[in-house]
């Protein structure tokens, strides 16, 4: 399955699409893979990071959080912001933002400076992501949405890989600091891009603006009938993802150079791991589209649970090739379903609230999942077993799966996530 044809089965539907659609989903997929990079380089680097600034397990995760925490405040601004400008201008400026806030993390002196940095950083990274699907949303022909969001989280699995590769490429180009401007350039170059080619898809552009009181009684309207227990089951389901997703990039570096596996192979690790969910990425978006969203994603959500927890057990002896085919289809099956539930979230909340919906969730998802890195740095402080905290990431995914089953989705339209899931 590659992206080339899947390309090809939505321009199929030209009838429902055009060029412009494409150039959206285009555009959206690459700020995602940018997204993905700059949310996840600083696990792959954190050994380093670490190092070079004297950083114990107990402060590193703060950082790691920072990012989260940022990230909680823009997916719920931003929109609010959005519903007046429309979405393109929301992702040119946290392009732009992010850009800036992760090269000046390049600079930081000390775990406070890096804090406030990857804080400032994470803020736009969360404000970028509600525009980005809304408008892939708005793009793809409706029997396709569910192809058209997955290949949209098949740039965010793309970019946590090529996270992964990050140390090795600017190893012998200054090592960190220089990656983290080198990582930050990038999103500024392409914010141009953006500005120059991206435009609001028609059907974005037949939404009236709304003024912020009326945005302010959208959030009310979240958690009232017949949204309320669809809303609840979507915030539970996005903590168990976020969780398990940010912090197995986060701290599955730091645990396998602590049970004595080649610091080479615990930053390739991240990789690794997301290279199994690109190869699920599409995949996903076609079964869900043929099978619907329920079954395919508990499925995944179960077998992932049942890998962490064999993964956990052979952490330290498993052999190296056993380890990372592990990894691999652990990814797949993980990381799949992350980008599955996406397409559930998109398709709950009618096109007038979608937006707003997503931001809201993906936001209360950081929220529940700021403190899980803090706190499994105080447990391998306190001389946790690591094989024993990577086990324990398959309650999150086993979570998620009885969060998924709850969820039945208002019937306003007819999109693969909307019915009933």
């Amino acid at each position: 399955m590659t992206a080339s044809y899947a390309a090809e089965h939505l321009k199929s539907d030209s009838s429902k699409g055009s060029a412009m659609d494409m150039t959206v989903i285009g555009i959206c997929t690459f700020a995602y893979l940018l997204d993905g990079i700059v949310f996840t380089v600083m696990g792959p680097m954190a050994p380093e990071v670490a190092q070079a600034l004297s950083l114990s397990n107990a402060q590193l995760g703060p950082i790691f959080s920072a990012n989260l925490i940022g990230q909680c405040l823009g997916l719920v601004l931003f929109p609010l912001i959005g519903h007046r400008t429309g979405h393109r201008p929301i992702v040119i400026g946290t392009l732009i933002g992010f850009g800036l806030f992760q090269a000046a993390s390049g600079l930081a002196m000390d775990g406070n400076q890096l804090f406030w940095l990857r804080l400032m950083t994470g803020f736009f990274l969360g404000g970028s992501l509600p525009s980005c699907l809304a408008m892939t949303t708005a793009a793809a022909p409706v029997h396709r949405r569910g192809l058209a969001i997955t290949i949209l989280f098949t740039g965010y699995a793309i970019g946590s890989t090529a996270a992964g590769l990050v140390p090795a490429i600017f190893a012998s180009l200054g090592g960190w600091r220089v990656a983290m401007a080198g990582v930050g350039l990038a999103c500024l170059a392409f914010a141009v891009v953006v500005w120059a080619m991206l435009r609001e898809p028609e059907a974005a552009q037949s939404a009236t603006p709304q003024a912020p009181e009326s945005a302010m009684r959208g959030v009310i309207a979240l958690v009232r009938p017949p949204y309320l227990i669809g809303t609840i089951a979507l915030w539970i389901l996005f903590i168990a993802m976020l969780t398990l997703s940010y912090c197995l990039n986060s701290w599955l570096p730091i645990m396998l150079v602590q049970v004595g596996r080649e610091p080479g192979l615990a930053a390739m690790s991240v990789s690794i791991f997301s290279f199994g969910g690109i190869v699920a990425a599409l995949i996903v978006g076609l079964l869900i589209d043929r099978f619907g969203a329920k079954p395919v994603l508990t499925t995944f959500l179960v077998l992932a649970a049942l890998l962490l927890l064999v993964i956990g057990q052979l952490l330290a002896t498993a052999s190296t090739g056993l380890l990372l085919g592990l990894l691999v289809v652990c990814g797949f099956f993980a990381l799949g379903a992350y980008g599955g539930v996406n397409v559930v979230l998109a398709g709950f909340y009618a096109p007038q609230q979608r937006a707003l919906g997503i931001g809201v969730a993906k936001s209360i998802g950081r929220v529940g999942t700021v403190l899980a890195p803090i706190m499994i740095g105080l447990a391998l402080s306190a001389g946790l077993a690591e094989t024993k905290v990577m086990s324990l990431f398959a309650l999150p995914a086993a979570l998620a799966a009885v969060a998924l089953l709850l969820i039945a989705a208002p019937k306003h339209d007819k999109s693969p996530g909307s019915g009933p899931v």
